[in-house]
This record gives structure tokens, sequence and C-alpha cells, in this order.
């Protein structure tokens, strides 16, 4: 890391100052949760308008002007309303547009039905219809349900028993795609890459391999599982409503996709597994030893820690030394740290091993026994790692955290500077932690103001910062503590008790449950996914707030404001015109060429916007181009070109864009844009040529 060329850089400042910040972050947490607010201030309007944008709207305006005057296209409506489809044309657009330039897609979409309504073209019933969805009311459930999962963390030992320890890159990639691709046919694509991101981390971390190899494979490969069944992605459940709204129904059940989507999806992960290893970025352990910057520290021997020669000490100064218990449930017993991954800890390293009151001199090397001490130095958001990533590995005040009652799901770690004028620097430290004990605050750790590290200190004394497990409101109301900063996403794990397993074994019986009742259409989906949500807030896995809360509103915003969208292009005949467009250019080349031009401009758009939008706009395209092809020799049903939409809506490989699974792994896996179109382009090509080829010689009934 660069110097700071002036000054005294956040984290040679005194605890103080560095803590500063968290009043903020403790009242929003402490504070009803609002959602997230996406303004756009009228004085910084003209700002937002840039270059690109502009051209874009002078392209539009060419266009419609050329289409007015010289190919007036057959919109197929009265000749009074033939502005209509020009608004919305152009519109439309545009707002594809500010999506791509990085505007959100649910602002846009429901400004855009929004102005639909308001010039005339639709009624607000159409506009605002995919508010009362049953697919997107299912899709929202969804996310509760994929909460659920993470709080009771049965997915996790699942996961690791099933990477294991492979024995190359190629292997691992194999086993995390293909366990992916399976499970995305039961859990929602999106909440289960959402939920994987962390874990495959973790797990890559542990065994040395690059999480941008992996990360993206796992993307693209709920993507494509997420095809296998109606309820793998949004786009699915969508399209289900839309075909039920068509003047020709059409009933797409629960496992029509499967017969198609299943050896695409084998061609999918054949081709991530062969060209990963050339065409995603291969940064690794291994790079960044040669690199100059970074060299191993001589004093630590085997536990191979990357050290910033330039800065050795500034991170030291934010970290706690903390006592780990290994518990007698712990599956990691029987493992080495290195086996586990401790030397490639991130911002934590292990200082030593101690087994019945004395130090192990093979830290790294020495497997795991029940009753083992493990002394560590972290930061307070690596501890809130570690005690999620690690089961059975908890704090050695494990008792006192017990002590504290149940409700573990609402407390949090609380980084907390003593004050000066703090009554408890009178007392022993017996008397300073039964004192903060019975206040419903445990101590896991002490840190001194100028960096010096102690365990177990003689005494608290102002100045020092404290790690603390309590309940928020608790800190709060304590006057011993002039600064008081929540540490995020440290709510202790809830795994261990009886009622811990009971709230899992719910979870996927129930989940289990409502797939079987809405396979054989015995109840709908989104009333079966609800009645779940409340049984899982009722036997207390989740609270309601906290359900509420894992709603993503983005989201489910856009999915329902695309239904407007969607009743313009068909209302005003700009669905029909483009029908025709991609009919006039595929029928040269036959039904196939059909079904190409059809999935070529499903996926342009998904990859540019959502792949819901996309899906909800092109199904009224494919049932107009369903009914002109009734008039010629080619015939193509009308269910096969839904599912090419649909399959193509899904394919959203060639950028970042139009998929949540691509936006979750962007940062995580460091990538930049080039290597989505470098590795997602290529399959982008491998699955159009292979949907149209099996959709070409096996059509639907």
């Amino acid at each position: 890391r660069p110097k700071p060329k002036t000054g005294c850089s956040m984290e040679c400042a005194s605890p103080t100052i560095q803590l500063a910040g968290g009043w903020s972050r403790f009242a929003s947490d402490a504070a009803p949760a609002l959602p997230e607010q996406r303004l756009l201030p009228t004085a910084n309007l003209l700002k937002a308008m840039t270059s690109f944008r502009g051209i874009a709207l002078l392209f539009i305006l060419l266009a419609n002007v050329i289409c007015a005057n010289f190919c007036h296209p057959d919109f197929g409506i009265q000749q009074h309303d033939e502005w209509k489809p020009y608004l919305v044309a152009s519109c439309t657009l545009f707002g594809i547009v500010l999506i791509a330039d990085g505007l959100p897609a649910d602002a846009v979409l429901l400004g855009l039905s929004v102005l639909f309504v308001l010039s005339g073209v639709i009624t607000e019933r159409q506009a605002f219809a995919g508010f009362a969805s049953p697919g997107v009311a299912a899709y929202a459930a969804l996310f509760i349900l994929s909460e659920a999962f993470a709080e009771v963390k049965i997915l996790d030992s699942v996961v690791f028993r099933i990477l294991g320890h492979p024995a190359g890159l190629r292997m691992a990639q194999c086993r995390i795609t293909i366990p992916v691709a399976i499970a995305s046919a039961i859990f929602n694509n999106g909440p289960l890459v959402a939920m994987l991101v962390p874990v495959v981390q973790a797990w890559a971390q542990r065994h040395g391999h690059a999480s941008g190899q992996l990360l993206m494979p796992l993307a693209f490969a709920s993507t494509l599982g997420g095809t296998l069944t109606m309820i793998g992605s949004a786009a699915n459940l969508l399209a289900q409503d839309c075909a039920r709204e068509l003047p020709t129904p059409v009933e797409l059940s629960f496992f029509s996709l499967t017969p198609y989507s299943l050896p695409l999806s084998m061609v999918g992960i054949g081709y991530m597994l062969a060209a990963a290893r050339w065409l995603l970025p291969r940064l690794c352990q291994d790079s960044l030893d040669k690199d100059p910057k970074y060299q191993r520290s001589p004093i630590r021997g085997d536990q191979e820690l990357l050290l910033d020669i330039e800065e050795p000490f500034a991170a030291e100064l934010r970290h706690f030394q903390i006592l780990f218990v290994v518990r007698r449930r712990c599956p990691s017993i029987g493992s080495t740290l290195q086996e586990l991954g401790f030397s490639r800890l991130p911002d934590a390293r292990a200082l030593g091993l101690h087994r019945a009151g004395e130090v192990l001199q093979n830290t790294f090397h020495t497997p795991l026994a029940h009753g083992d001490v493990l002394k560590m130095t972290a930061s307070a958001a690596s501890i809130a790692r570690l005690r999620r990533s690690y089961d059975g590995l908890e704090p050695a005040v494990f008792r006192d955290l017990e002590g504290l009652g149940g409700r573990r799901r609402h407390r949090r770690l609380f980084e907390v500077v003593v004050a000066d004028s703090s009554l408890v620097q009178l007392q022993s430290l017996a008397e300073q932690k039964a004192k903060l004990f019975q206040k419903g605050c445990v101590i896991l750790a002490i840190r001194h103001d100028k960096g010096s590290l102690d365990v177990s200190p003689n005494r608290i004394v102002a100045g020092q910062i404290l790690l603390l497990e309590a309940f928020p409101g608790m800190a709060d109301r304590m006057a011993d503590f002039s600064v008081i900063a929540p540490v995020e996403a440290s709510k202790p794990p809830r795994q261990g008790k009886q009622q811990d397993r009971m709230r899992g074994m719910l979870c996927l019986m129930g989940f289990f449950t409502v797939i079987v009742l809405n396979g054989f259409s015995i109840l709908p989906l989104a009333t079966a996914v609800l009645f779940l949500d409340f049984l899982c807030c009722f036997a207390k896995v989740l609270g309601w707030r906290e359900a509420v809360q894992s709603v993503n509103g983005g989201v489910v915003m856009t999915i329902a404001a695309s239904f407007g969208i969607s009743a313009a292009l068909t209302q005003t005949g700009v669905a029909h015109a483009l029908a025709n467009a991609l009919l006039g250019l595929g029928l040269g080349f036959g039904p196939f060429g059909v079904l190409c031009m059809v999935y070529i401009g499903a996926a342009f758009l998904t990859n540019i916007i959502s792949n819901t939008a996309t899906c909800v706009m092109m199904i009224p395209v494919a049932a107009h181009i369903s009914e002109e092809l009734q008039e010629t020799m080619c015939q193509l049903s009308v269910k096969t070109l839904l599912v090419t939409v649909v399959l193509a809506s899904n394919a959203a490989f060639a950028t970042p864009l139009g998929s949540p699974c691509n936006i979750l792994v962007v940062d995580a896996g460091d990538y930049d844009f080039r290597d989505f179109l470098r590795f997602g382009g290529l399959l982008q090509i491998v699955m159009m040529l292979s949907t149209c080829s099996l959709l070409y010689a096996c059509p639907c009934a």
C-alpha cells in the first residue's frame, strides 16, 4: 500500500478518532430500517446528462424521423394513435441507455410506466399490474426464505463437504459448478449466489485458489441451473405469468424447461471447465509471492503469512488478541490449521496453539483436538468472520456468552472506548467484568490505546478499546464508554444447540414440501412460500423486521415495473412491428433462422437491462411472431418461441448488467467488463447455437 504523502493516516490516529465514525453506523443499526433512497436532485439533472446519453438521444430521435418518413412500420393501430408507438419506442430505448449508463433500473422502468400512464398510452391498472402478480410475490418471498437458510447455516456444512479438498483448479471448478447448477433448480439463483459467494471465497482462500477463477463460473452455473425449473429464476416466474395472460394462454409447468435446459446446462458447464483456466483472471497466492511488494516473514516459519514490507505495523494497531476454544462439536477436529486455511486469512493470524496448558511447537501442522486453545490476533471484523466460518471454534468466554441467555440473533459485536470518567476503572478486573455482564455485555478482547496488545490485562483503564458482545441498546446506554462503534455483520452464529438444528430441519423440510406441492399443482407457489416464511418467523428463525429487510426492494420493483413497459409495447403495436422485423430477417433461413433472431434479440436486451424486464418485453414479441408464422410454411409453436425467449433472457453472460448473479460476483472476484466479455461472450455464442439447434430439432408440442 502506498504511504500517505502528508499528514497522518487514519490507521495511525488514536483509537478515539478511528472509532468516531461508529456513532452514525450505530445509530443507523439501532434505528428502524428505511428503504434505500436513490434520488437524482434537480440541480444535478443537467450534470447527469452525460455525452453518451446525449448522443444516444440524438440517434434515437434521428431513427424516429427516418422510420416515420422513409420506412414506416406497420404497427397495426389506428392512424390517429400512430404517435404512441414512436413515443413508447423512443422512451424505452432511452431507458435502456440510462440503465446501461448506471441509473437504477427500478427508477427508470417505474418512471417510464408513470410517463406512459400520463400520456394515455396505457391505463393505471396495466402500468401497475406487476405489483399484483403472484410471480413477483413469490420472488420476493424467496428472498426471505434464502435469508432464513443463511441464518441457520444449514447449507454451509453441506457446501464444504461437497467442495472437499480438490487436487487441482479444474476439479475445484467442477465441484462448484455442478452442485450449484443443481441447487439453483430448487433455490432461486439470485439469493443462492448471494449466500454462496462468501462461502466459496472462504473455501478458495483456505485452498490457495484465486477467487476470480471460481466466482464467475459460480454465477454462470447458477444462471444455467436456474432454467431447470420454474422457480430457479425470477424471469421464469414472470414468463409463467405473462404466458397465461396472452390472448391464447400458454401453460408453462414446473418442469416445462427441464428437457431443454438440462442438456444446455451440461454444454455450458463443459465450456466453463474447458475455458476458465485460459480466459479468467489467474491472480492467486503464488503470484503474490513473486510480487516484490510482498515478502514472507522470516520469524513465522511455517505460518506462510504475507506481509506488506512498506507498512508492517499499521494493521497491528487495530488488532485484538483473542483466545478461541475448540468445542467438542467442532467439525474441524482432526484437521490442521494449515488445512483449514488459517495461514491465508486476511487481517488475522494465529499466534499459538495450546493443549493442556502447554504451547505446541508445530502450530500449523498439528491436528486440532477437543479443548485446544488457539491464540489469534485479528481485527474486529475478522473475529466476526472467524466465528461465522468455523463452527465449534468459539471465544474462550463462551460460558459468559451463554449466560447472556437467548435472543442470540439480536446481539452484535461493538468496539468501545473506555471513557475518562468511567467508574469501572476503580474496580478489579473481575469486578469490572461482572458489572458489564450484569448490564448484558461480555468482553471478548481488550486493546490498549497505543497499540500494545494484551489478552488479560490487570484492569480496564481509560483509553483502552474493548471488543464487546452485547444487545444494540445496552452498550449505547452505558456512560462508561465515550465512543461506540458496531462491527458490521457480527451477529453471533446460531449453531450447536438442539433448537438450531430443529430450525434448520424446519427450513429444509418445509422448502422441499413447497417444491413437491407446487410441482404437482396442489398449492400455488407464492402462497406456499409465503406460508413457509411466516412459519420461519413463528419459529424465530428470523424476526419480522429481519424478514422485511432481507427482500431486495430494488430488484422486486424492477420486476414489477417491467409489466407496464410490456403492456405499452403490446398496446401500441411496437411488439408487433419488432416481431415483423425479426421475422423478416429470420425467414430467409427457415425456422432455425427465426429461432436465432428471437434468441439474439432477447440475449442482446438481457445483457443491457435486467433479465426479468427482457423476458416480459420479449414474450409479446414471440407471441406476435407465432401468429405471423401461421400464414407461412414455417411452423413454430408459440410455446417453442416462449421457451426460446425464457432461455435467452436468462443467458446474460457477456456483461455484468443483466443478471443479479453477475452483479454479486463483480467485486468479490475483482472482475471488470472485459472479463465478462472475454469469458461470457464466447459462452453466449455457444449457448445461442446450442439452444436454437436443440429447439429446432425438438420443438415444443
